[in-house]
């Protein structure tokens, strides 16, 4: 059990081996139900893609970052071109406003010790804000401690320590690390940007010159494990019992017509179906700093759309599902293997899927190839 997922790219690799994925596959409703009924009509956009982490939509043209591969891409007309690559190998993050002629995206080296935000704008110079140097210099959840909170008296002297420094790299109980892994980008006016840092656990601000702040720490995502769960993870008998801290993990961050944020979470550690379905939809204040959880229950937030309803489309990668929240009622909407992004114009739904891939000695393998689908609503 790991007490933080340090990397998207862990969950790509546990998504792909996860049973409960095995068996989903693209679907679609006969008829057109509003409301709250299910999306229909698909047509594939793009079936090469490997790790769509993020889309905009721009009039008629649907942009994309392929993670792996470390661009931001176009489609428009039927045509997909790769538009740039990214400064760093990872590009995640993207939002596009002005019909194209600026955008902003999130890109990291391998081991997130160099990230950033680079925003775009034609016939300007980029501005590039550096998030790992805020990071090291702000650290902003340093507040918050994580892991083994209450409990686990009985173990050994050191036995925790050592179970979890193997399986995660920090002690039973720490205090949030540096550690920055930007995943998304939103728009927030004036300007200025919103990034949601999976890393950091925190919701950032990027200014038009690059100056960054922070807007929100995600909360701590506690868990009292049961004895059932800790053997699940091969973990020590004395840990049943004990509440365990686990980070924040922000996968998305979408502004809403009233200046609120909303945004989803994977819960940290074991992102797998292993101890229940826990990532999370939260509200962000950004004028009072503050955070509220809406609804939970999602296994594998991996990003969200808002429609103009006032709905929430949810990417749930583990559940091979996107959920839609009408106003306090929850409904499948699409059901597809591996969804990990999501977006929403109109009465038109934009789903980006993962490949199946790999994960084992040497590099990656691609058994089959990710798409992005349009639905109608």
């Amino acid at each position: 059990m790991t007490s933080k997922l340090h990397t998207i790219t862990a969950v790509v690799a546990s998504c792909t081996t996860a049973v409960a994925l095995s068996a989903v596959t693209a679907s679609s409703a006969s008829a057109h139900a509003s409301g709250d009924g299910p999306a229909h009509s698909p047509k594939v956009l793009n079936n090469k893609v490997i790790a769509p982490f993020g889309m905009s939509i721009s009039g008629q043209d649907v942009w994309y970052t392929d993670g792996f591969l470390g661009t931001v891409n176009k489609i428009s007309k039927g045509t997909d071109t790769v538009v740039t690559k990214g400064p760093q190998s990872e590009v995640a993050g993207i939002a596009v406003i002005r019909g194209g002629n600026t955008y902003a995206f999130t890109s990291s080296n391998d081991d997130h010790s160099a990230t950033s935000l680079t925003i775009r704008s034609k016939g300007r110079p980029d501005v590039v804000a550096d998030l790992s140097g805020y990071e090291k210099r702000v650290n902003p959840d340093k507040r918050y401690t994580y892991g083994v909170v209450a409990g686990g008296k009985s173990c050994a002297p050191g036995e925790l320590d050592a179970y979890f420094m193997k399986m995660g790299g920090v002690p039973a109980t720490y205090r949030g690390q540096v550690d920055s892994h930007p995943y998304a980008v939103a728009y927030l006016g004036d300007g200025a940007w919103a990034v949601a840092d999976a890393g950091g656990n925190d919701i950032l601000r990027v200014d038009s010159r690059g100056h960054v702040s922070t807007i929100a720490v995600l909360p701590p995502q506690p868990v009292t494990l049961t004895a059932k769960q800790v053997a699940a993870l091969g973990g020590p008998s004395c840990l049943a019992g004990a509440r365990f801290n686990f980070e924040a993990v922000p996968t998305d961050v979408q502004r809403g017509e009233d200046g609120r944020l909303w945004v989803s979470t994977l819960p940290g550690g074991p992102e797998d179906p292993s101890l229940g379905a826990r990532g999370s939809v939260y509200t962000v204040n950004p004028w009072k700093h503050s955070t509220n959880r809406v609804a939970t229950g999602f296994l594998g937030a991996t990003n969200l759309a808002l429609g103009d309803d006032g709905a929430v489309y949810v990417a749930e990668l583990f559940a091979g599902k996107v959920t839609r929240l009408n106003h306090g009622h929850r409904s499948t909407v699409v059901t597809t293997a591996r969804p990990l992004s999501v977006e929403v114009q109109g009465d038109w739904l934009y789903v980006g899927t993962l490949a199946d891939i790999s994960f084992g000695p040497g590099a990656p393998t691609v058994k089959a190839p990710g798409s992005i689908t349009r639905y109608h609503l």
